[in-house]
């Protein structure tokens, strides 16, 4: 897929408004932290895919490519376990994006990211339009025409691609949500760090400017737990593309 059809398609649908943030992860100065600045320093000692379990949801994430580069505005993202209730049609998924900076502070947009759904297996789009939450009675039916009566098993095979409209790669994490069909009440969420991002933690740790990360996102660092082991970059990096699908 090129990302220009994307952006025209996207542009079309009316979806492609510039979004604001609280500051870039390129500037020391700025109230966003600098992971593009500490990725950018080495291609080989970069995570670009993530995976995380948290809240009865479960997710893998691949940095979006286009002519063998990333591009910040998306991201991929694979459903292995659907929150509950989905596959009763009691829940929707939906996903934002939030970032933070070296002192600590946060800031969600809370604006709804809009995503489509990509078949793995035959790279065609599986819904008609980009939407910012979807429920199993969106799908079931394309499911169905696909031979795949079992939630799960659809979603195991789908990749959802998720528009960031974040270009300078000024957020860190995203949020995925399940609320309520019959309600507005969140009934389920996790947040996991957006790719790429440094594989080591101890390098992920400290800003590019020599500043300690926020504790927050070290936190949310898949081998965060790993600091200590003496593992060597490389090592990192392929435990991180071990989650790559």
């Amino acid at each position: 897929m090129k990302n220009s059809k994307l952006l025209t398609t996207m542009f079309l649908l009316g979806i492609a408004a510039v979004m604001t943030a609280c500051g870039s992860r390129n500037s020391a100065t700025a109230t966003g932290t600098s992971d593009l600045s500490s990725t950018s320093t080495s291609q080989y000692n970069v995570a670009s895919c993530n995976q995380k379990t948290s809240s009865g949801i479960a997710a893998s994430l691949k940095t979006y490519t286009s002519n063998g580069s990333t591009d910040f505005n998306y991201v991929w993202v694979r459903m292995t376990t659907l929150p509950n209730g989905f596959a009763a049609g009691t829940s929707n998924i939906t996903f934002f994006k939030w970032m933070a900076n070296s002192s600590g502070s946060t800031y969600l947009d809370s604006t709804r990211l809009s995503f489509v759904m990509v078949d793995s297996q035959t790279g065609q789009y599986l819904i008609s339009n980009w939407v910012t939450s979807l429920s199993w009675s969106d799908v079931s039916t394309t499911a169905q025409g696909l031979g795949i009566y079992d939630a799960q098993t659809f979603f195991n095979r789908m990749n959802i691609l998720v528009y960031l409209n974040d270009p300078s790669a000024q957020y860190d994490v995203l949020k995925i949500a399940s609320y309520s069909t019959s309600s507005t009440s969140v009934q389920s969420q996790m947040d996991i760090l957006l790719p790429p991002f440094s594989a080591n933690p101890n390098a992920y740790a400290t800003e590019s400017d020599g500043s300690t990360r926020a504790s927050v996102l070290q936190a949310l660092h898949p081998f965060a737990s790993y600091k200590s082991s003496g593992y060597s970059d490389s090592q990192f990096v392929s435990m991180a593309q071990s989650y790559c699908f």
